[in-house]
């Protein structure tokens, strides 16, 4: 049985209650799911890893254990927390299939807008024209069938960064799921 494989995970490099120096893998629920500080350290010791923070080098390692998945990310711990408490503004490394939502996305909240999220002034997009006094948060809702894979009341409610991760983890799950292993 082959160990769950994640498309993003993140790297803690910090201290502990008691500011011993405290290394880990952990995925964007701060459930631990690789390492600690030993074992990075000899890791670096046997010269597998440049330093303490080669995220590089930690990142192809993980690859190769099969816990990050080939094309999966490994951003550093304070990313991955940046990430989760920013709810509108995309903070992760983009995959080629999440371009043009995070284009989209980004685009509607850099719109001029009130205080309150209403469109100072008439604006002309792909998906609509909105005349001023719009909402914006309805705006983002008319997104849903031009990016129907996109979980876009999840995007509102919890950020869209969590969104982000939480389908890479299904994509992934539901990838392995429709490719088991061949039986004898």
């Amino acid at each position: 049985m082959m160990a769950r494989q994640y498309m993003t995970l993140g790297y803690y490099s910090g201290f502990d209650d008691f500011f011993k120096a405290k290394l880990e893998v952990m995925d964007f629920e701060q459930n631990h799911v690789w390492g600690d500080t030993k074992q990075i350290r000899a890791l670096v010791q046997e010269q597998k890893l440049k330093d303490e923070n080669d995220l590089e080098g930690l990142a192809e390692l993980l690859r190769d254990e099969g816990l990050l998945h080939l094309t999966g990310h490994l951003i550093s711990g304070l990313t991955m927390d940046l990430a989760l408490r920013h709810l509108k503004s995309i903070e992760l490394p983009l995959r080629e299939d999440e371009k043009r939502f995070a284009t989209a996305w980004t685009t509607i909240h850099k719109l001029p807008a009130t205080r309150s999220g209403k469109l100072k002034r008439q604006v002309k997009l792909p998906i609509g024209t909105y005349q001023e006094g719009a909402e914006v948060h309805q705006i983002l809702l008319d997104l849903k069938p031009s990016f129907p894979l996109f979980d876009i009341d999840l995007a509102l409610e919890e950020g869209v960064n969590k969104m982000l991760l939480i389908r890479r983890e299904d994509n992934l799950a539901e990838t392995s799921d429709s490719n088991p292993r061949q039986s004898a």
